[in-house]
């Protein structure tokens, strides 16, 4: 049994869709009979990015430790936590409900994260650790909550710009 994560793939694709990126690992198979593959996609125009995070019994080994793990918690199945920090400088509010986070940068633009709704959203308090610096700076994270009940649990979500953000504006620190 290892203690960390071993990379079981790690591949790129390009086309004039955009970009796609397909991760995974296996750091929780030994314990929890899951692997997490995470696929990424930057449309074209860098507008937007879609995410889909999965945790996925894949093997009989991988089924058998993952019913184990279902038994032992009384079918209450394996909590898991995914995790978006964010920069010191951008304001993240929750809006829509509930449903979203809506990210002002210094620039002015204005980016959305929303996910697929399977998985409880909140707003944390986070730091950021910057070379150079004595001390961290305070930040926030965007946390997705969700609970493992099945061979495979997916959670999808999207950062975006919004629609009224034109496209020659950029992050850039102008002062």
């Amino acid at each position: 049994m290892t203690d960390r994560a071993v990379v079981l793939q790690a591949r790129q694709q390009n086309d004039v869709a955009g970009h796609l990126m397909h991760l995974s690992h296996a750091g929780w198979s030994a314990t929890h009979g899951l692997t997490h593959q995470r696929d990424l996609i930057l449309s074209a125009d860098g507008r937007r990015l879609t995410g889909q995070d999965v945790l996925a019994a894949l093997t009989a080994a991988e089924r058998k430790r993952f019913e184990q793990v279902m038994t032992r918690t009384a079918l209450q199945g394996v909590r898991h936590t995914t995790r978006f920090h964010l920069h010191p400088d951008v304001d993240a509010e929750i809006d829509m409900g509930g449903n979203a986070v809506s990210l002002a940068l210094k620039s002015g633009e204005i980016w959305v994260f929303r996910h697929d709704g399977w998985a409880a959203l909140t707003l944390e308090a986070s730091v950021y650790l910057e070379k150079g610096r004595l001390r961290p700076r305070a930040c926030k994270q965007i946390v997705l909550t969700g609970t493992a009940v099945d061979f495979e649990s997916r959670i999808g979500w999207t950062l975006a710009k919004a629609q009224d953000t034109p496209l020659a504006i950029r992050d850039l620190d102008r002062g």
